[in-house]
């Protein structure tokens, strides 16, 4: 059996499992509770754990077993949803593979195209025909449900990609910054603005300025050539990372972290930074 025969039998008894869950009389009544509502924040945890883990799968085997079964998770969310879509007739799981595959062979002309299109393989074409072909499959979408606005169809992301698509598509109509020296002054203009509202007390503004802040943080991320979700999760690793530092050296210390003043805590964090 080859490996892709294997898949496909595989896979097979993964959408026969989901679909006995979703059994009308026999099955999981949780799982028949689900709606592509209900489902969306798991669509989302579930993708944030595999790209934690995605980090640092590279250098670690302990880590790649463990992305395995994260990628695992991800898949589930797929199939369910396609059942959920399913049981109401809508799409079956073959559409969503079918979609996908038609997508990626029409988005890789390089690869799949005429003999032609496979001799231009420069990156920069290759990029350049990518943005003409999702252009071209995005004037063809109904928009029925999000409109035929310049921004149509960008929410639904996590907030700062979706912050980081915003700017993307703002910078195709040069409504944009011109250099990340000018973000960044924005970005400490609007901090400067969310410590005023802080300073008057004034709740509701103070939210609004700090969205603004979350906002053109994103953009200087954007400017700067780095993703800002990827910045964000790495940031807390680093924190996580270091705590975890914290506690050995405060179980060393014969430390109890719960038991611990802020300032016992600060030193640790401290020498826990020099090591």
């Amino acid at each position: 059996m080859s490996r892709f025969e294997e898949a496909a039998a595989a896979f097979t008894n993964l959408c026969e499992t989901i679909a006995s869950l979703r059994h009308p009389v026999d099955g999981c009544p949780w799982d028949l509770q689900q709606t592509h509502e209900s489902l969306r924040r798991y669509m989302i945890e579930e993708a944030y754990e595999a790209a934690r883990v995605m980090a640092r799968a590279d250098h670690d085997s302990n880590d790649s077993r463990e992305l395995c079964e994260e990628l695992g998770d991800v898949l589930l969310q797929v199939v369910l949803n396609a059942q959920v879509a399913a049981d109401r007739k809508g799409f079956q799981i073959a559409d969503v593979i079918k979609s996908i595959d038609a997508k990626m062979r029409r988005r890789h002309p390089h690869v799949f195209g005429s003999d032609e299109a496979r001799q231009d393989r420069e990156m920069s074409s290759i990029k350049s025909n990518w943005e003409v072909i999702k252009a071209e499959e995005k004037k063809n979408k109904s928009a029925a449900t999000s409109g035929d606005g310049f921004f149509a169809g960008i929410e639904g992301y996590p907030a700062t990609i979706e912050a980081y698509e915003i700017g993307k598509r703002a910078a195709k109509i040069k409504f944009d910054w011109n250099s990340p020296a000018e973000v960044l002054a924005k970005l400490l203009s609007e901090v400067d603005e969310m410590k005023d509202e802080w300073e008057k007390g004034d709740r509701a503004a103070l939210m609004a300025e700090l969205g603004d802040v979350y906002f053109s943080l994103a953009q200087f991320s954007r400017h700067i050539g780095v993703d800002p979700e990827v910045i964000a999760l790495d940031g807390n690793r680093k924190f996580l990372d270091r705590f975890a530092k914290v506690e050995a050296l405060a179980k060393k210390r014969g430390v109890k972290i719960p038991d611990a003043d802020q300032a016992t805590l600060e030193s640790l964090w401290e020498d826990a930074k020099g090591l």
